[in-house]
């Protein structure tokens, strides 16, 4: 069986907190997949000579990974107590026939790395400069969690790379190929990954590529998502909880009435997409495509719905920062914030791309934080706490993140597409398991209002034709609802459950095509994609059908509010419009 030999040189008597750490979080990582005996894991916390020589010897044969951790110099690594010559490291290593990738994770370790590929490792991942201990940490972390969801080596490698240069400026870790000996190499790069030509195909390589038929040989393609969303939506509606609780007790609750109460519970963007992993396939169906098959079809459903989920958050906050922004006097922005939300509008990369949002949320926290405001979805505070913290939230993201990539560069091989879709079922289920909340909060398109002022009457009303975005095994709910308050015409507006008169507008970052048209009755949604500053175009994508055509917003006069308002949010955020940037 592979072994993974993690060997942290932390000091017994003096313990380095981010060591620690850093042990703690690969061993969470690898520990699950280790004890279903897809590998075997041995970790040492304070190793020394011995106890690495010894590993290694008794693992020579299996050996395919093996990390240090810690101090070192560009010709020793540092135990505890001792300092082992990078020569004689080498020559052990060299003796594992099976040995894929050495990472040494300390400061200075490039000197290290002629010898080892002198001594047919094949990939080295190495430092070129001192290292911080927090900054190592973090890129060990990603790359394992990398490699563990069935990452190539260089996948991996680029993953945590990004990792690190959007958390740090100064950081430029590069992909080498050795042609010379790496002490001749002048670049400036911190970390890099190291292979000789003739072994460049080992960059390839996965953590036990043959685990992903394991993994799908009992995988039950929605059992686990249907599960996490009832545990995470019981603590808000009664209705889910008498279902949860009455299984506890041992009591039979009917798939199809699980399904049901979670599409009723979620907001219509996540919901509809949502219910197409659920439907049954059906022979008679002329050729419709059916998602309840691990597969291909599936894998790209699973990240339709954590780009409209990711979207709709970020929309959220957007919308969010407008108004603190105009009901605000003292509001202010950090112009490295100002920056960011600048860089989101004038994406000119066409498609989804969530990592966009995800920047998007970090700066939107930083403004909130800044001016002590909070978020009109208050659970979004804490949803971004539980992210920072890069625990299982944290990985689900950076996992979905990266298949998404995957998805979009046609990189997944036949063989392992099944795999990759059981794993991101399941990151796609850790990311619900945060998102309960999302039930108590509804979406409503706004078609137009109407004045009633009466003789008799003292108080003004309105009468808003407003179609409530709630899942119907038949359309949506339009009715008509009258109101002392007026809400915006136009707009695709968010309601709290309990208490309706607050109220958040999404427009124009989300908005209904269908609310310009008086005489269509049902909700038609896009999202905000990008601002195309050369032909001076708002461009959005439908939302349920995002391969559907681009909606193009440039001079139509009945879209006109919309250009308007996107003027007056950036004249409000970057005193300019957006054609001015």
């Amino acid at each position: 069986m592979d072994v993974i030999y993690l060997a942290f040189a932390n000091d017994s008597t003096n313990p380095l907190p981010t060591l620690k750490e850093e042990n703690q979080r690969l061993n969470q990582i690898l520990e699950p997949r280790s004890d279903k005996g897809h590998y075997n894991l041995k970790s040492d916390s304070f190793a020394s000579i011995s106890q690495i020589s010894s590993k290694i010897a008794t693992y020579r044969n299996d050996l395919r990974i093996f990390l240090y951790s810690g101090h070192a110099e560009k010709d020793s690594l540092l135990l505890e107590g001792e300092n082992a010559n990078a020569e004689g490291v080498a020559y052990l290593l060299g003796q594992c026939p099976q040995l894929q990738l050495v990472f040494l994770n300390g400061c200075s370790t490039k000197g290290q790395v002629y010898q080892l590929l002198e001594n047919g490792v094949p990939v080295v991942i190495a430092t070129s400069a001192p290292i911080d201990d927090r900054k190592a940490s973090e890129f060990s972390t990603r790359f394992f969690q990398a490699m563990n969801d069935q990452c190539t080596i260089k996948e991996a490698f680029e993953l945590a790379k990004g990792e690190i240069m959007s958390r740090y400026g100064d950081i430029k870790p590069e992909v080498h190929s050795l042609l010379k000996k790496p002490e001749e190499d002048k670049d400036e790069s911190l970390w890099g990954l190291y292979a000789p030509p003739e072994k460049e195909i080992s960059l390839n390589w996965k953590l036990n590529s043959n685990t992903t038929t394991v993994a799908t040989e009992d995988f039950v393609p929605n059992e686990l998502l249907i599960d996490s969303l009832m545990e995470a939506l019981a603590p808000h509606l009664e209705e889910i909880k008498k279902m949860v609780d009455d299984e506890g007790m041992g009591a039979t609750v009917e798939i199809l009435d699980k399904r049901e109460a979670i599409l009723r519970a979620l907001p219509h963007p996540i919901s509809e997409q949502f219910r197409k992993l659920l439907v049954d396939s059906d022979a008679g169906a002329g050729g419709q495509v059916f998602f309840n098959q691990l597969g291909e079809p599936r894998l790209q459903q699973i990240i339709v719905i954590y780009n409209t989920v990711i979207e709709l958050l970020g929309f959220t906050i957007l919308a969010d920062l407008w108004d603190a922004r105009v009901s605000s006097d003292s509001f202010t922005i950090p112009e490295e914030s100002v920056k960011k939300l600048k860089e989101f509008f004038m994406s000119a990369v066409a498609g989804t791309n969530t990592q966009r949002f995800l920047d998007l949320s970090v700066a939107a926290r930083e403004i909130m934080d800044s001016n002590n405001l909070s978020y009109f979805v208050t659970e979004l505070a804490e949803l971004s706490e539980k992210y920072n913290a890069k625990g299982a939230l944290y990985d689900a993201v950076s996992h979905l993140e990266f298949v998404r990539e995957k998805i979009e560069k046609n990189s997944i091989s036949n063989d392992e597409v099944k795999g990759v879709c059981a794993v991101s079922e399941e990151k796609l289920a850790e990311l619900f398991s945060h998102l309960g909340f999302i039930t108590e909060y509804i979406m409503a398109s706004v078609k137009d209002i109407d004045v009633l002022k009466y003789k008799r009457f003292i108080t003004t009303r309105y009468k808003h034709n407003v179609v409530k975005l709630e899942q119907r095994f038949v359309g949506l709910a339009v009715r008509q609802e009258i109101d002392e308050e007026a809400l915006d015409s136009n707009s695709v507006m968010v309601f709290k459950k309990n208490d309706p008169k607050e109220t958040l507008n999404l427009s124009p970052f989300i908005v209904d095509e269908n609310a310009f048209d008086n005489k269509a009755s049902i909700a038609k949604l896009f999202y905000f994609d990008r601002y195309d500053k050369a032909s001076d175009s708002y461009v959005y994508k439908h939302v349920y059908k995002p391969q559907d055509p681009l909606l193009l917003i440039q001079k139509q006069k009945h879209f006109k509010v919309l250009r308007d308002q996107f003027d007056a949010f950036a004249q409000s955020l970057f005193n300019q419009p957006l054609k001015d940037l």
